[in-house]
């Protein structure tokens, strides 16, 4: 039966009233993913231009609301694990990308890294291990010849395939790893969240013991070193005072989604734009506030 009407609602689009095409595609959206493979089948059949783009238009618009329900998900349920939100913000952008081998990717990595570890390294000794198979053995790295307004560089699923990214992505990539090997390293409510804090374990004030640089091969810094950084970049005195404060998977992924959002709209694609601003408003419901570092 439901064939039989995607069928007759896919017709409908090649209708000459646009009243009528609006509600076929409205009709067929509201159908969800189910009938994705239908739209294909329609698809590779259909010769009319107009036709075409609106079955691809439909197919776009029920992948995103997917991909945004499933955000709302990860949100909802306490954005307890950084990778799933970074893969929603990949397919947000790029619908086929599938998050089973972006976790996968990351569990090998995670896998070599842990074959290194063991009980008497300190947190120092780790990040060295950690940064030796990310930027010697895997050979991340970042876009420091390149500009840094591509949206490509920004995700999560482009990195793991091409090795290049810029800060947020490596800090996101490097943030997941450590995540899943359970060390207690968090982003700071830094611009872009790029930088990155090993907390004392041993203390619940969330002071940090040093701080992580991944877009420079993952560098340590120190408090002093990291004081200048924040002076050179062009960070707002009123913003300044925040950069030692951590925050949480959602404050990390929305700050994603806020870039994304900017670069799109500064590059005038505006139906992009428009995608990563829903994102935005679901990552911004009930943000917890960062916590000093």
């Amino acid at each position: 039966m439901q064939k039989g009407e995607v069928a007759s609602l896919v017709n409908l689009l090649d209708d000459s009233d646009s009243e009528i095409v609006s509600v076929a595609m409205s009709r067929l959206c509201a159908k969800g993913e189910s009938i994705i493979p239908d739209l294909e089948q329609a698809w590779q059949e259909c010769f009319e231009k107009p036709q075409l783009a609106r079955i691809e238009h439909v197919i776009e618009q029920i992948q995103s609301s997917a991909t945004l329900q499933k955000l709302k998900e990860w949100v909802d349920t306490g954005a307890a694990e950084l990778l799933p939100g970074a893969c929603y913000m990949a397919k947000l952008l790029h619908p086929d990308a599938a998050c089973e081998p972006m976790a996968q990717a990351v569990d090998n990595i995670c896998r070599d890294i842990w074959i290194e570890f063991n009980s008497y390294l300190t947190a120092l000794e780790k990040v060295t291990i950690i940064n030796k198979v990310l930027f010697g053995k895997y050979q991340f790295c970042n876009n420091a010849s390149q500009p840094d307004n591509d949206p490509k560089l920004f995700l999560i699923d482009n990195l793991l395939q091409s090795k290049m990214g810029n800060g947020v992505a490596l800090s996101t990539l490097y943030l997941c790893v450590a995540e899943k090997l359970k060390l207690p390293i968090k982003g700071l409510d830094i611009t872009r969240s790029i930088m990155l804090a090993y907390l004392d374990e041993y203390y619940d004030d969330n002071r940090s013991l040093f701080y992580i640089y991944p877009f420079f091969r993952g560098q340590v810094l120190g408090k002093q070193q990291l004081e200048m950084i924040v002076n050179r970049s062009r960070i707002t005195e009123a913003q300044q005072h925040k950069y030692l404060n951590t925050c949480n998977n959602q404050k990390h992924i929305l700050s994603l989604a806020e870039t994304l959002q900017h670069v799109f709209a500064h590059a005038g694609q505006r139906e992009a734009a428009r995608k990563v601003k829903a994102a935005v408003k679901i990552l911004s419901r009930g943000a917890t506030p960062p916590t000093q570092g």
